[in-house]
């Protein structure tokens, strides 16, 4: 009998994206409607998401004894909920008003949107990252300074429609809910640094088994990353030069995680042959 109610990894991340699609449902019913906005019970659905889709993920985990980030579904769903962990570090503390809503809407997107393509979730050898902890850090980080960018092309989008408003004087309905453009602005810039040092440290965790390993690194993957890294990059020295701000600060930043997100499933299909080649060489030699 426990067996047959047991959750399994695919039936945790269908629940955790229905309600995630369900909670911005929700809130967008609200606003439309002109009704309070249910900021605890949307704070209180994305829990139960969360907690839904950490246990799909840790059952994945477990099944390919390894951090699931082997094919683009895996990757989709670890990057949905890198978004809905980092919404609960920063929207408590910043009081960031209908950033839960938006962000439930991009965790359905990206969550639910991984079922599209039933090939995305492809079988890959157990142990794919070969057993290296440097890589598998590598890729771990590198897809939670993914979730970083995700959370700050929200909230710059967010700067954007608050920004409109204010230019259109419009002050009801969702413009109400969100926060002040100055609010924004800063936290934006504190997103963008994070970002930026968290996806260079996958890059230099990265370079550790790069330098012992060319062939099993794509031209591709590693050049579609060290662009998105410089785009990031430039776009902090030009906002701490005050060269890019506001408006066209917020516009770079969505078109960059835009880029990422393009790139995103070419660059994991160049990987995936060499992560055969990776895991054959950590088996042990037969005598």
């Amino acid at each position: 009998m426990l067996d047959q109610i047991a959750m399994t990894d695919q039936t945790a991340f269908v629940v955790a994206a229905a309600i995630y699609g369900g909670s911005f449902l929700m809130g967008a019913v609200s606003l439309l409607l002109r009704r309070p906005y249910p900021r605890a019970l949307m704070f209180a659905l994305l829990c139960g998401g969360f907690l839904i889709q950490t246990l799909g993920l840790n059952l994945r985990g477990a099944a390919i004894k390894a951090c699931p980030l082997g094919n683009p579904f895996e990757i989709a769903q670890f990057l949905a909920w890198s978004l809905v962990l980092l919404f609960f570090i920063i929207g408590p503390a910043f009081r960031l008003r209908l950033l839960g809503f938006f962000t439930a809407g991009l965790a359905a997107l990206l969550s639910g949107g991984s079922f599209a393509v039933p090939a995305w979730d492809c079988p890959y050898p157990p142990g794919i990252f070969g057993g290296n902890p440097w890589i598998e850090l590598h890729a771990s980080l590198a897809i939670f300074s993914y979730g970083v960018f995700a959370i700050l092309a929200l909230i710059s989008a967010m700067f954007l429609i608050q920004q409109h408003g204010l230019k259109k004087k419009q002050f009801k309905g969702l413009y109400q809910y969100l926060p002040s453009v100055q609010q924004l602005d800063l936290m934006a810039r504190r997103l963008l640094i994070t970002g930026v040092v968290v996806l260079s440290a996958s890059l230099i965790f990265g370079a550790v088994f790069w330098l012992d390993n060319h062939d099993l690194v794509p031209i591709f993957k590693l050049s579609a990353t060290c662009l998105l890294w410089l785009g990031y990059l430039i776009v902090l020295v030009l906002r701490l030069q005050k060269k890019l701000v506001t408006r066209r600060h917020a516009i770079a930043t969505i078109s960059l995680f835009l880029f990422a997100m393009a790139t995103l499933w070419p660059v994991e299909s160049a990987r995936e042959p060499a992560a055969i080649p990776a895991r054959e060489n950590s088996l042990p030699t037969r005598p």
